[in-house]
Parts: C-alpha cells; sequence; structure tokens
C-alpha cells in the first residue's frame, strides 16, 4: 500500500530539482510515490524527470505543455494513489523523516490535514542565519499549536500564519475533491486552496518539528522575487481566499487571522511591485480591507505598529502618502523609520 504521494510540480529549476527529488528518495518511510510532474519546463529537467522514473520504480513521470502551477499541482493530485499526498516545491528540499512522521501523527489522530513547520532558507545569509525556523512576524508560532486534532475555530491563528500547502500531507480522498484555483500566470494561489482545505478539515493536526527547508534565493524566479503585473494576480488570490472562508462560515472565527495574513503576504509584493502597476494594486487592496475598515467588532488584535500603518495605507492615505512611504522604504535610509513615525502620528 501506497502511504504517503509526494506531488513535485517542476519548471525551470535543473539547478535544484535533484537535491529535492534526493531529499524525498531518501525518506524513512519507504512506502511513498513520488509524481514529477513536468510543465513543460525548457531547460535539462524533463530528461531529470524521466531518468529519475527510470532508477526508481516509485517514480511516476508525468510531462505536461506548460500550463501553470496550479494545474500541474492539480494533476499530480488526480493520478496520486497514495493513502495521503504532499505537495513538495521542486527548488526546495525535506528532512529524510518528514513523512514518516507526518503519516504518524496524521493515522494517530485520523486528520485530514497534518502540518509540520518548516525553515526559511536563504544562501546569500550569514551560516547561522540563512536556514532558521519560520516564524511569523505577527506572533503566531505552530509550535503553539494545540497538541492533537483541531477544528480551525478553536485554533484559527493557523489560518494568519503561511500557506505553505508543502509542508502538509492531505488525506487522499479528502483533497481529491479541492482544486488549486487556475489562475494562468499567477503568484499566491496556494493561499486560496490553503483556505479551502483549513475550513473544510474536520480534524487537523501539527507535527513540531521543522521538515521543509524552504528555498528564498533571489536568484530563483518565483513569487518572492517578481515584480511585474502578474503581482496583481496576488490581491485576486486574497480575494478569492476571502470568499472561501465566508461561504464556510467561519469568517466571524478566523476574521482577524485572516486579514492580517492578507496584509502582510500583499504589503511585500506591494513595495516590490513596478511603479506603473502600483496605484492598480493598492486601489485592489483598498477594495479588500474596506469590509474591516467599516466592521465595528474587528478588535486589531495583530495590527500593531508597523501592522497598523500598513492597514491605514490602504482604508486611510491617499496614493500619493502612499508612494512617499514605499520611496522611503526602497531609499533603505534612516528617514524611512522618521517617515513612518511622522504620518502615524498625523493619520
Amino acid at each position: 500500500m501506497i502511504k504517503v504521494s509526494v506531488v513535485v510540480p517542476i519548471y525551470n529549476v535543473e539547478k535544484y530539482l535533484r537535491e529535492c527529488v534526493d531529499s524525498i528518495l531518501r525518506q524513512t518511510l519507504k512506502d511513498i510515490e513520488v509524481i514529477l510532474v513536468d510543465d513543460g519546463s525548457p531547460d535539462g529537467c524533463p530528461a531529470i524527470v524521466d531518468q529519475y522514473a527510470k532508477q526508481d520504480s516509485r517514480v511516476v513521470a508525468i510531462h505536461q505543455p506548460n500550463s501553470g502551477y496550479s494545474v500541474a499541482v492539480n494533476k499530480g493530485i488526480d493520478l496520486a494513489k497514495g493513502e495521503y499526498i504532499g505537495i513538495i516545491e521542486s527548488d526546495d528540499w525535506i528532512e529524510p523523516d518528514m513523512y514518516e512522521k507526518l503519516y504518524a501523527d496524521a493515522k494517530k489522530h485520523d486528520t485530514d490535514i497534518t502540518k509540520g513547520m518548516f525553515t526559511k532558507y536563504c544562501s546569500n545569509l550569514p551560516v547561522g542565519a540563512r536556514d532558521e525556523v519560520y516564524r511569523n512576524l505577527f506572533g503566531i508560532d505552530l509550535s503553539l499549536a494545540p497538541d492533537g486534532a483541531f477544528h480551525v475555530t478553536e485554533w484559527p491563528k493557523i489560518i494568519g500564519f503561511h500557506a505553505s500547502i508543502w509542508s502538509s500531507i492531505y488525506r487522499a480522498k479528502f483533497v481529491k475533491k479541492i482544486k488549486i484555483p487556475d489562475t494562468a500566470g499567477a503568484s499566491y494561489q496556494d493561499f486560496p486552496f490553503m483556505m479551502d482545505v483549513m475550513t473544510r478539515a474536520k480534524r487537523i493536526s501539527v507535527v513540531k518539528e521543522p521538515f521543509v527547508h524552504w528555498r528564498n534565493d533571489d536568484a530563483q524566479g518565483n513569487s518572492t522575487s517578481a515584480t511585474g503585473k502578474k503581482l496583481l494576480l496576488m490581491a485576486k488570490n486574497s480575494k478569492t481566499g476571502i470568499e472561501i472562508i465566508k461561504k464556510s462560515g467561519y469568517l466571524d472565527n478566523v476574521r482577524e487571522e485572516l486579514y492580517i495574513h492578507v496584509l502582510w503576504t500583499n504589503m511585500g509584493f506591494f513595495q516590490n511591485i513596478q511603479r506603473k502597476y502600483r496605484k492598480e494594486y493598492y486601489l485592489m487592496l483598498k477594495e479588500i480591507f474596506q469590509p474591516i475598515k467599516e466592521d465595528s467588532k474587528f478588535t486589531f488584535r495583530y495590527f500593531r505598529g508597523q501592522d497598523r500603518l500598513f492597514y491605514k495605507m490602504f482604508t486611510q492615505y491617499s496614493y500619493f502618502k502612499v508612494s512617499i512611504i514605499i520611496s522611503l522604504i526602497h531609499a533603505k535610509t534612516g528617514l524611512t523609520r522618521l517617515a513612518h513615525k511622522v504620518l502615524y502620528r498625523a493619520s
């Protein structure tokens, strides 16, 4: 019996692919299936995929015309034969006991989703700081999750943490009913998917150990380094995720965590987007945050200091004032902090 199927969407990652696949094949859990989905990669990835399929009977090679991340992942999930399904990004790598420990926990607690922790790897940082356990900037830490199984309404902080769909395993019968939205050329497609699975799951658990090394190098060419028009789709996928939460009926339970997640994720990309697209992004984010501006029950429990400033950028400040703030941030001078204080106090 295949206990875990691992889906790996692949595009233009020849530099990293072998490290990724080798880390999966070295798993202490041997009853796995590795589905390598070549999404029309223009480099040497297709040949590497075929080589692994010839060398190891657990590897399934899939080749398709370039159709995007969501299509590749959805195809892998559809084809998976395992009891549980994991997703790994092809430029990351994982610890050897990841799936053994996640699977054991999922079986013990009979979960739809079991999530592990992860590190954020940046090769340009000093050795001691380049691969640290990820904890988000507003104090949500997976190590503080409840022990055993829980529902999203019992620990809504998991909504605010990080989408990181690649740090989890999902019960196959559960996740095969859910699709990653097919937004051509988009980033942040994992956010609406995670909102969907978290609100549909009856039982969730967290293994409080880091297993995935999440690569964040500048040269990767992924959404962390993107600056163009495609970043506008970040806002679109944010709206999709919010609508999923609304339809689930759990908005009142997770509203605070949902909006701080959306704020922080979009704020990073908003700062990076090219100036010619920034006003359009600004207007989209203004529409997203309008509901909580008008919500007298919203307590802003996570919106403190800089978070509150960023929120005000999309609900109270003019685009002209926002442009000044972004320009100063880009200048990376002491004036940035001074400007934040002045604008914050004047608002």
